[in-house]
């Protein structure tokens, strides 16, 4: 008998060992080139720097082992032993982009990310997996967008919007343990959903005060039988709160009033609360309505994980079969909501929640910037709320989204410049992320990586993730 088990012992372990070596296994446009350098003179660039509002021609950048060590224009510094030269050739040279919601299941979606000049994602819904590659990453072993990420989704038993991917509690006791058990775990930072009931809430908020965990999410609702106030959304000190839609869905009810939306904006606007809107997300639920379906087999979707897209798929059938056009006229009031808050003067983030409904990695975070456009960000306004208030949503200002001596070289080369037409950014020539230089030839196979995500991986994170939470 004993030799049996240690036999099934045995068994299990290579299994075990089996299954880490496969979950490591890459595409190779996300393997770095360890001997690559990490060192540039970038010369000939339009600097294009958020942080004071302008672009300067005939502008340098010195990076030093991933990191920007001088910024100026005219003379060229000395170039140091072992440092390359790139001529920006005139291109507008800026920081790469941070998209604070992202949803990731698969490295083959940090691919399209980086691939489109994201250098930066907040994961809006941890799994086990998710902290182990955040360091492969800065080990330099994946190339990939820099990696943050919540815990798991914390949410109440019963919730009217719950589902098995979220940690679910009854009460104040439950919400404790789990901002503790997170906290051991590794995370410092949590996601709240909207049906906390009021304990868990306060409870939340308490623990993670005397942990030192910041906070965003939903607007809380509490239950039906007892619902908590919009205002303590505002209150809670949320890093970011999430999605322009939820916002208007309990502090408005869906009401397109001019009045409400006036006092929502002044009120927001007096909390200091910043908002991620996620407008791209029910965008892309409006555009399956208008087009009976099609829109979810448009060539961008060529990077989606097939296995979120057959959990979705009772999803997409509903809204390919939906008969009102209310999903539009919403998606445009959406949009109309986030310009007024911008214009009472709320700090705005670029959030996708790409990963789910149909919003691929990558080109989302650009389509998200376009339409903050549409609510009445200048291009330049938009590129901020892409870089350095998405770092301040991070807790890394003076790290990311910025070109400035001490800055990690995370970089985007342009043709043109997205300051005149936001549309540029779809156009990009290189990439650098890390000190990494990634040309046009590396950047396409970032993007042919991006399209072959593993189902099997996929499907074994799920279920990693599925029984941790229990």
């Amino acid at each position: 008998m004993l030799r049996l088990f240690m036999g099934l012992g045995l068994l299990l372990s290579i299994i075990a060992a089996v299954l880490v070596a496969w979950a490591h296994q890459l595409p190779e446009a996300m393997r770095p080139d360890r001997e690559a350098p990490r060192s540039y003179l970038i010369t000939n660039a339009s600097l294009l720097d958020p942080a004071t509002d302008n672009v300067q021609a005939n502008g340098h950048v010195l990076v030093i082992d991933g990191r920007i060590e001088r910024v100026g224009t005219g003379a060229l510094p000395a170039r140091p032993d072992g440092v390359e030269l790139i001529d920006a050739g005139g291109r507008v040279l800026m920081p790469g982009l941070v998209d604070v919601h992202v949803h990731v299941f698969d490295e083959t979606d940090l691919a399209a990310g980086l691939a489109h000049g994201v250098t930066t994602v907040r994961n809006m819904g941890g799994f086990p997996f998710h902290l182990p590659l955040a360091r492969r990453i800065e080990r330099g072993e994946i190339l990939g967008p820099r990696l943050l990420t919540t815990g798991p989704i914390l949410n109440e038993v019963g919730g009217r919007n719950g589902n098995a991917l979220h940690e679910a509690v009854d009460g104040a006791d439950e919400a404790r343990a789990s901002v503790r058990r997170q906290y051991a775990a590794g995370y410092r930072h949590l996601k709240l959903y909207s049906n906390l009931s009021r304990e868990s809430f306060a409870a939340i908020r308490e623990e993670a005060a005397i942990l030192g965990m910041t906070m965003s999410g939903h607007p809380v609702e509490g239950t039906e039988a007892d619902p908590v106030d919009f205002a303590a959304s505002l209150d809670a000190g949320f890093r970011t709160l999430e999605h322009t839609e939820s916002i208007v869905w309990y502090a408005l009810n869906d009401e397109m009033d001019p009045e409400g939306v006036r006092r929502l904006a002044e009120q927001v606007a007096a909390s200091g609360t910043m908002i991620d809107p996620t407008l791209v997300v029910h965008e892309n639920l409006a555009r399956i309505v208008e087009t009976g379906g099609a829109h979810i087999t448009r060539p961008a979707m060529a990077s989606y994980n097939p296995v979120i897209a057959g959990f979705e798929q009772e999803t997409f059938e509903f809204w390919a079969q939906y008969p009102h056009d209310d999903r539009s006229s919403m998606q445009a009031f959406y949009v109309e909501v986030t310009g007024a808050l911008h214009a009472a003067g709320v700090p705005l983030t670029v959030g996708t929640d790409s990963g789910v409904m149909v919003t691929p990695h990558g080109v989302s975070t650009v389509r998200e910037m376009e339409i903050l456009v549409d609510a009445g960000l200048t291009p330049m306004e938009a590129i901020r709320a892409a870089t350095l208030n998405g770092a301040e949503a991070l807790g890394m200002t003076g790290q990311v989204g910025c070109l400035a001596v001490g800055c990690a070289a995370d970089l985007v080369l342009l043709a043109a410049d997205p300051t005149q037409n936001i549309a540029s950014l779809y156009e990009i020539e290189a990439v650098m992320r890390d000190g990494r230089w990634l040309d046009r030839d590396a950047l396409a196979a970032l993007e042919e990586a991006s399209h072959h995500p593993s189902t099997l991986r996929s499907w074994w994170r799920l279920g990693q993730h599925t029984w941790a939470v229990r």
